[in-house]
């Protein structure tokens, strides 16, 4: 039986340029998605390759669980916490058992704007250290340097840079950095956690408020320098500010940069 087409449908068929509808459907099936893929795979290597995302690690991506470890104070029972304002004067805030200084609010401010900073929006667990039972199967930072979980943090985490103690500083061979009087100090450290595979974790601290705030405001204010500089290597950078002035005049000591290949 002979199939007959009506006659536009025999005019379009004739006009067809075979060749070219071939060569079309391969570009449509097979190389355009293919040209998307290759954009996808630059964007994901550009994200990958941002000074930010180096520094950060796993704890910038928002599919890992990142913890903040936060000091924190506990008021004796009947203890009174008074505020102040400008326009009212001193008074009693009621039903405040929990506190946390200044300084470690501050601190978490600058820390978690550098996060927001790459893209960190999800998956930030922020753990008061009285409520801390030894957790360190997560990316983590630490803020101050002379707590308890710092102090474990020095021990447990690999290629650590510094350490502190109640009254110096100590380079990752035991060796105390001299530090002048009249500044406060204040250490930054990247280092391997080996409680969480390919971890990353962080403690940025010093001596006192002076020394905490300091390296947390270098830490906002250079995070990309910090990221060109050592890349995905841990590290740790000693900075100092005086104590005649805020934050904003903090130094970074390069003569005491480290980092482990």
């Amino acid at each position: 039986m002979e199939i007959v087409l009506p006659f536009d449908m025999q005019v379009f068929f004739s006009n067809v340029n075979w060749p070219e509808l071939v060569w079309g459907a391969i570009l449509g099936s097979i190389l355009i998605p293919l040209f998307w893929s290759g954009v996808k795979l630059l964007q994901r290597y550009y994200q990958q390759t941002r000074p930010i995302q180096m520094l950060l690690g796993r704890i910038g991506n928002n599919r890992e669980v990142a913890k903040v470890f936060v000091r924190d104070f506990i008021l004796p029972q009947g203890s009174q916490v008074l505020s102040i304002e400008p326009r009212h004067g001193v008074g009693v805030v009621p039903n405040v058992p929990h506190l946390w200084p200044d300084v470690e609010g501050r601190t978490l401010a600058y820390v978690v704007n550098v996060l927001g900073r790459a893209g960190k929006t999800e998956n930030i667990n922020i753990v008061r250290m009285s409520e801390d039972e030894g957790e360190w199967n997560a990316n983590i930072i630490v803020l101050g340097a002379q707590a308890q979980k710092c102090f474990d943090f020095y021990e447990q985490m690999e290629e650590v840079a510094y350490k502190m103690d109640g009254s110096e500083i100590y380079n990752y061979r035991g060796r105390i950095i001299p530090r002048e009087t009249g500044y406060g100090y204040g250490i930054i450290l990247k280092a391997r956690n080996p409680f969480n595979s390919a971890g990353t974790a962080f403690l940025i601290g010093g001596f006192g408020t002076l020394g905490t705030i300091s390296a947390a405001y270098y830490f906002k204010e250079n995070f990309e320098k910090l990221g060109r500089e050592f890349g995905q290597k841990n590290f740790g950078v000693v900075v100092r500010c005086p104590i005649s002035a805020g934050e904003e005049a903090v130094e970074r000591l390069r003569r005491y940069d480290k980092s482990f290949n």
